[in-house]
């Protein structure tokens, strides 16, 4: 067996493990960000954590709406909207996911509260709503290498420019960094220039690895 063999395996091993992962270790990763998530334009402090959503339909249909709301005009200038094929990603056994809700708080009119909940049961859970959420998944990339790859970021028009996207990037980082992941990456289209401007600003750098004539770019960051 060759070194590169070896290599190769050792990588699938990280994804095999951090895919095997307890929830409840995703949920504490996640929410040792969330003092870095305040946003004082807003008001909003932010709890970050996994949220499992297997049996929570109504989260699911807020995250492709969102998605559908947010990308559907850039997906059919590009390579075309297929809702089912969205739906199925969401779906996917693989999929982990970091969200953020919002709720009234009790010190004011003006305080609003946002944080991210594992199956929130209390009794203001009607009361919250989910404003961001971050789909991630682990993976080996093109380079053979274990990544936490980020398929999705998607903001509520009224709470981007809020800090919400560093936070739940930054969630999705620490989480595979902690499980000794090598990279973070993520596609975007070429032409959603300010996602791939953000991208930018945060660290990931765009890679070679998509088509010169794809519609995308693969973007990565080291961790």
């Amino acid at each position: 067996m060759t070194s590169l063999s070896r290599g190769e395996d050792e990588e699938e091993r990280k994804r095999r493990v951090a895919n095997a992962v307890p929830k409840t270790w995703l949920e504490k990763t996640a929410l040792s960000v969330s003092d870095d998530a305040f946003s004082k334009r807003l008001f909003v402090r932010c709890y970050a954590s996994h949220l499992e959503i297997e049996n929570n339909e109504n989260v699911r249909d807020w995250m492709y709406a969102l998605t559908e709301t947010n990308m559907r005009e850039m997906y059919e200038q590009t390579w075309g909207w297929n809702s089912l094929e969205k739906r199925r990603e969401l779906s996917d056994q693989n999929a982990k996911f970091v969200l953020v809700f919002t709720r009234e708080m009790k010190r004011g009119e003006e305080g609003k509260e946002a944080k991210v909940a594992l199956n929130t049961t209390d009794e203001d859970e009607d009361e919250e709503k989910p404003v961001a959420f971050a789909h991630y998944r682990f993976e080996v990339d093109d380079d053979d290498v274990a990544s936490v790859y980020i398929y999705e970021l998607q903001v509520e028009q009224t709470m981007k420019r809020s800090g919400l996207g560093r936070v739940l990037m930054r969630a999705c980082e620490k989480i595979g960094c902690a499980l000794g992941l090598k990279h973070a990456a993520l596609t975007v289209l070429k032409t959603n220039q300010a996602a791939r401007s953000f991208y930018a600003k945060i660290g990931y750098e765009e890679t070679d690895h998509a088509p010169v004539d794809a519609h995308y770019v693969i973007m990565r960051k080291r961790i």
